[in-house]
């Protein structure tokens, strides 16, 4: 009976991960995908908002938005706004003023 001898696998050099580059193409619809390895890079999430800049030499520089101290939607921004026009203002002596039928 022959044994069978088991033959020793060479050692290659690790392989890159199919899909993982450093290019995209434009979509139809103008979109792009941006490799995982650039937005692990820069700490950007799949719902982040991004910036785009135009440098004088042509380059576009995407840059994370600045979300302030957290997202926020967008009519959060207007909370305390234009107090100024509340000063003096009686909101009980409003109400009592209005016709009781609206009541």
């Amino acid at each position: 009976m022959v044994s069978k001898v088991k033959s020793k696998k060479k050692v290659s050099a690790p392989k890159t991960r199919a899909g993982r580059t450093s290019t995209s193409r434009i979509s139809s619809k103008n979109q792009v995908t941006i490799p995982v390895d650039i937005l692990r890079a820069i700490g950007l999430q799949a719902g982040d908002d991004v910036e785009f800049a135009i440098n004088n030499a042509g380059v576009i520089a995407i840059t994370p938005k600045e979300q302030g101290v957290g997202k926020q939607h967008k009519i959060m921004a207007l909370v305390g706004d234009m107090t100024e026009y509340y000063d003096g203002f009686d909101l009980a002596a409003e109400r009592g003023s209005w016709d009781p039928q609206w009541k």
